[in-house]
């Protein structure tokens, strides 16, 4: 009888063991869960210039056109880059925009200079303005603010003008410098 009641122990425990795993036959396990996840973007004020070069050079930004006069004159002449703006800058209203232009390729004396050829004794010096009667100096190196609003933003004109006073008794010939301008926001 110990055998009998040995066996139905076991058959108990096999019977127990195969509900407790399922009886051997295999359910889907389910259960949802859900979670949540941030997305952002931020997206900053600043300034796009169209056609932009490699390595942030944007090529020609305009030209400063003093006009021609005769060698023995000493007159004044004034020029500016707005009617020749060729790139063009377009920026976030309000965006905090600054300008800095170097001494050009001709500095002497911390002051810019239009060269004849490669004569460094031809050199007629000249200073660089933020408005048209130059009462704003655009220092060498220097940085200047430029106003951008709503009704700018998508053409963005950088104020560079120029005055000069001819010296008279100049070698005919063309006159000449390169300036670089850094534009930061």
């Amino acid at each position: 009888m110990t055998d009998t009641l040995e066996q139905r122990r076991r058959a108990l425990a096999a019977l127990l063991v195969m509900v407790a795993s399922g009886g051997g036959l295999s359910f889907p396990a389910r259960a949802e869960t859900t979670a949540d996840f941030d997305v952002t973007a931020r997206i900053e004020p600043g300034c796009l210039v169209d056609g932009l070069g490699s390595a942030g050079n944007a090529g020609t930004i305009g030209t400063l056109d003093f006009g021609e006069d005769s060698s023995l004159s000493t007159a004044t002449h004034n020029a500016t880059t707005t009617g020749s703006q060729a790139i063009r800058l377009r920026c976030t209203p309000g965006v905090s925009l600054t300008m800095s232009i170097d001494g050009g390729t001709h500095l002497a004396s911390g002051a810019r200079h239009l060269q004849r050829g490669g004569d460094t004794g031809s050199r007629v010096a000249y200073s660089l303005c933020r408005d048209a009667g130059c009462t704003q100096p655009i220092p060498v190196g220097g940085t200047s603010g430029v106003t951008v609003t709503a009704a700018n933003a998508n053409d963005v004109r950088l104020p560079v003008y120029a005055t000069l006073t001819l010296p008279g008794g100049r070698i005919p010939g063309v006159y000449s410098d390169r300036l670089t301008v850094t534009l930061s926001w």
